[in-house]
């Protein structure tokens, strides 16, 4: 392994079972995990050796794991585009949202969302993906398919794409499978409902980069950027996060750290996205030691003095091999409005 600046992320040791990368990868299903394994994507692991999950069995994730579809994918990006509308969620998210839109690439499986505050968001949100994705391929969209019909596609977006037809399931079965694999994440951690949001930025973070039955098992991620995709940087949803502060933020006699718990992979630069509970807020960070064994649930056994940390053992995770195909520019994907 090469040596690594000091800004880079630092890891607490952690076990590498079954168990700990079926939570980092979002309760992926054990199918999913084996053709993982089978490509070298996981390499800390020798075999998957699998134990009930109560997560998802709560969360139901196993009901449309690996659901086969019968037909043949699309050969070119955008050729055909399958998109949802889910919600109004019972629960506002920490920044106001109810709906959450989906786009999905019929060629390669890739899945954008995108969080909304009100339905009538929904398609200057489309305006927005659309020019993204034409600019970054330089192709136009074909054929916009839609679960939900004139509920939500208005007569702008009718005229944007020709042709709309209006019976389509891809996109309804991916909203289910995001709210599954989130709300088995999110039970697993003990979060509030608040977080359905992050959840389901993590599950889709992390569906992209897993294997898709109607592409023969490769990962959409792969297939829509052509760049391989990384599995070191990934984290257990909800665990106990020892986030470094600024020196010009502390004074000599406070602890070098404070307890967070992760929420997501961050959109803007490398690093993680945190909950920082004692002031109510989201941060961003790459300089954090994890502790992947403790979840939010267990917060009140967290020993509080975050020097103890400091004088762990950790090792350090060279973000070299982060590209910004596997965090910044996967994560552009995901956007609340």
């Amino acid at each position: 392994m090469t040596s690594c600046p000091r800004d880079t992320i630092a890891v607490a040791d952690a076990s590498t079972d079954t168990s700990l990368w079926h939570h980092r990868l979002g309760h992926m299903s054990e199918k999913g995990m084996k053709i993982l394994l089978s490509k070298g994507k996981l390499l800390e692991l020798k075999s998957i050796d699998f134990d009930m999950c109560e997560s998802c069995i709560l969360g139901k994730q196993k009901k449309v794991s690996f659901l086969k579809t019968g037909r043949t994918p699309k050969a070119k990006k955008l050729e055909l585009v399958h998109t949802d509308l889910w919600g109004p969620s019972p629960v506002a998210s920490l920044g106001g949202s109810r709906y959450y839109i989906t786009f999905i690439d019929d060629s390669s499986k890739e899945v954008w969302v995108y969080f909304l505050k009100n339905k009538s968001d929904v398609f200057e949100t489309f305006k927005k993906w659309k020019t993204m994705v034409e600019t970054e391929t330089g192709l136009r969209i074909k054929c916009l398919r839609s679960d939900n019909g004139g509920e939500y596609i208005d007569e702008g977006m009718e005229k944007t794409i020709r042709g709309t037809p209006q019976q389509n399931g891809v996109a309804e079965r991916m909203n289910r499978t995001l709210n599954e694999r989130a709300r088995s994440m999110r039970l697993h951690a003990g979060l509030p409902k608040t977080f359905w949001v992050d959840a389901i930025s993590t599950a889709t973070y992390l569906i992209n980069q897993g294997p898709s039955v109607p592409m023969e098992f490769r990962l959409p991620e792969e297939v829509w950027s052509c760049k391989e995709v990384k599995f070191s940087h990934l984290k257990v949803f909800g665990c106990v996060s020892y986030v470094h502060i600024d020196f010009d933020a502390r004074s000599k006699l406070d602890a070098k750290s404070k307890i967070c718990f992760f929420i997501g992979y961050s959109d803007e630069k490398f690093g993680y996205r945190f909950w920082d509970e004692q002031n109510r807020k989201i941060i961003r960070s790459r300089n954090v030691i994890f502790n992947e064994q403790v979840m939010y649930k267990d917060r009140s056994t967290v020993v509080s003095n975050a020097t103890e940390i400091d004088q762990k053992k950790s090792e350090f995770v060279n973000l070299d091999e982060l590209t910004e195909s596997t965090v910044q520019k996967g994560m552009k994907k995901i956007r609340r409005m």
